[in-house]
């Protein structure tokens, strides 16, 4: 039996060798607003759609969902600090549905946005969760 074995991982050195690599650690998540662009001018009611890289969206509330969270905007504020709950109010607003993209009205002028994904209690667990701001001209 075990020379059968040996004659297999022989005649198939590409599985052998396949299941004895080490595991690579998997990519740090990237939070980021997809559209509108950086610097963009905009009307007084737009579209923001948020971006995820190497993590999952599940609504606020639901546990048991490894590697998942939910998104906020943040507007013309700092974003809470990494271990902070995220409050909710009209520059720190919450998509719990599990949305990926919202409308959102803002008064004419220049506006800092940022994503912040939270967990299921709207936790800031790591710093990735946090987006480079972006710059709108609301019209």
């Amino acid at each position: 039996m075990i020379r059968r074995l040996l004659a297999l991982a022989a005649a198939f050195p590409v599985i052998a060798a396949a299941q004895a690599a080490p595991q690579q650690p998997a990519p740090p998540p990237e939070v980021f607003i997809r559209s509108p662009a950086d610097g963009a001018t905009v009307p007084a009611t737009f579209t923001v759609v948020f971006g995820l890289r190497n993590y999952g969206v599940a609504p606020a509330g639901v546990t048991g969902v490894p590697n998942a969270g939910h998104f906020h905007l943040i507007v013309d504020v700092a974003p809470p600090a990494v271990g902070q709950i995220i409050p909710k109010d009209s520059v720190n607003i919450h998509f719990g549905g599990g949305q990926i993209e919202t409308k959102v009205t803002l008064k004419p002028g220049k506006h800092t946005l940022r994503a912040v994904l939270g967990d299921f209690e709207h936790r800031v667990t790591q710093k990735e969760f946090i987006s480079k701001p972006i710059t709108v001209i609301v019209k």
